[in-house]
């Protein structure tokens, strides 16, 4: 297995990296780019970022369709468990069912997943892979599942995109960490110092009135937007933001299809099941996979809905972080630092998490693999080299300045493709006729496996650490309507959603295309 890599071995992989992405897969050109970096030809950049998966559970198994991928077959990775019992990796993942108990991706769990003991402390050993069966067995679920991943029959958009267009398989969560953490470096190119799944940057923001990477394009004279599903659903961690920062979905496939698209777009998925039969789509355990599956095919079918928002758009499809679930790749170290300091002894913020699944879905990108080292920094990064200037003079904080960028993956003179991948079948619609898309319906008969909805359905972790996130922003700016909810005894998905639509409604008083 592969060690921890040093600087030395770190600006080796870069450079291996970078190689491949501009000789061995993509031609013998980098994209032409202005003074500051820039693709001229990118007017848009889209993200749309997941929930809680790793590379190997949602792409491994590619591997024999996609040359040069690295991913994995059956039975070539084991994991341990503490009876001795050894897990193979399998291919029988399922939709829904198999983590109920969801899988430890804290701090200190990941540290054992990746190294084999909790510790943070120097010297680190070599990152082995070998705690995911562990963590799981002593959180009280089957370590065997852990170790499951998807057959890509199994994810049709997932796979048909990945087949055609560039999968990005050294992509890393910033932080051997949560969701918060995560997502906070892809918002804002830094955690703050953070590493827990609190609110993370509550504190900060209100205290320097940081907007992250969306005040930053206003301020330039672009625009950026913030698109969530619902006030049902939400949107995780940036609910402080004011109202003209965001959208719904509906607006953003409006947006698509009317050419009115801003300069960066962050889409978030429903991360609850909503009032209309439409399943949670984040892909959060344990969430219906499949309804993820469709609502990526639908914020690509948006793009794809007016041929100069397509010809214009750099798409990212990617996950927050690893959720527990294995991954045979050793994440590396940096050779740099963050800005802020980290308060676990011996973590300094140069250790990556686990690699997570990437795709950049643009005209101007080959079939291929890219194996350039990426982690969620170079998200703000890529949109700030695109639409203001270099990251190195107009990013805040370290991680992002350091960050490299999707600039490099798009192949310079190359006419935009226009041609459309077999996504296969398309998702059924909603009876009303509307924008919104029934991503996996309590009726659905023509998937394997039934998906679970209902109104007492329990919310996940996520879910409830959102509450708890979004009721602390609430008491601080609307008290009166937060003092009419207890966080404690919100526990179902149903109770989940009517608390965001209240919060949502006080706390983004008009948002575009208000929910209804």
């Amino acid at each position: 297995m592969a060690k921890t890599t040093g600087r030395r071995e770190w600006l080796s992989t870069v450079a291996r990296g970078a190689a491949a992405a501009t000789v061995g897969v993509l031609g013998p050109h980098a994209a032409r780019s202005d003074e500051n970096g820039a693709d001229p030809r990118v007017k848009h950049i889209v993200v749309l970022m997941m929930e809680n998966r790793s590379f190997d559970h949602m792409l491994g198994l590619l591997m024999d369709e996609i040359p040069g991928l690295r991913g994995v077959h059956t039975g070539d990775w084991t994991n341990v468990d503490d009876k001795g019992s050894v897990h193979p990796l399998t291919d029988d993942a399922a939709y829904q069912g198999q983590l109920r108990v969801d899988p430890p991706h804290d701090f200190w769990s990941m540290l054992q997943q990746i190294y084999g003991r909790p510790g943070p402390q120097p010297p680190r050993p070599t990152p082995d892979m070998q705690g995911f069966a562990v963590t799981y067995e002593r959180a009280g679920g089957n370590p065997a599942h852990v170790m499951r991943c998807f057959r890509p029959e199994r994810l049709p958009t997932l796979s048909a995109l990945a087949r055609n267009y560039l999968v990005c398989d050294n992509w890393f969560s910033s932080v051997p960490g949560p969701t918060n953490p995560n997502r906070a470096f892809a918002h804002f190119g830094t955690s703050f110092g953070r590493v827990d799944n609190g609110p993370v940057w509550f504190a900060f923001v209100n205290r320097r009135h940081e907007k992250g990477i969306y005040g930053r394009l206003r301020d330039g004279g672009k625009s950026a937007k913030i698109y969530y599903y619902s006030l049902q659903s939400g949107t995780i961690g940036m609910t402080f933001l004011g109202s003209s920062y965001f959208g719904l979905y509906r607006d953003f496939v409006k947006d698509c299809r009317n050419n009115r698209l801003p300069n960066y777009a962050f889409i978030e998925p429903p991360y609850v099941d909503q009032d209309d039969g439409t399943l949670a789509a984040d892909q959060h355990p344990d969430n219906f996979v499949l309804a993820g599956d469709q609502f990526i095919r639908s914020v690509y079918e948006a793009i794809r809905s007016n041929d100069e928002v397509w010809r214009s758009t750099l798409f990212l499809i990617v996950w927050d972080e690893h959720g527990g679930l294995f991954d045979h790749v050793s994440p590396p170290t940096l050779p740099y630092r963050d800005s802020f300091r980290s308060p676990v002894a011996g973590f300094d913020f140069d250790q990556l998490g686990v690699r997570v699944p990437a795709i950049v879905v643009s005209p101007y990108v080959t079939p291929g693999v890219s194996h350039a080292l990426f982690e969620h920094a170079s998200i703000p990064a890529t949109a700030t080299r695109q639409f203001i200037g270099p990251p190195a003079t107009h990013a805040r904080y370290l991680r992002e300045q350091r960050a490299p960028t999707l600039q490099q993956l798009l192949v310079e003179n190359m006419a935009p493709r226009m041609e459309r991948p077999d996504l296969g079948p398309p998702p059924r619609r909603s009876e009303s006729g509307d924008d919104r898309v029934i991503l996996a319906s309590r009726s659905e008969s023509r998937t394997p496996e039934r998906p679970t909805f209902g109104p007492a359905r329990p919310a996940s972790s996520l879910q409830i650490q959102h509450v708890a996130d979004v009721h602390q922003l609430l008491a601080s700016r609307v008290p009166k309507v937060a003092s009419a909810f207890d966080p404690r005894r919100i526990t179902t998905q149903r109770e989940v959603g009517q608390f965001m639509r209240t919060a949502l409604a006080a706390l983004h008083s008009e948002p575009e295309g208000r929910d209804s």
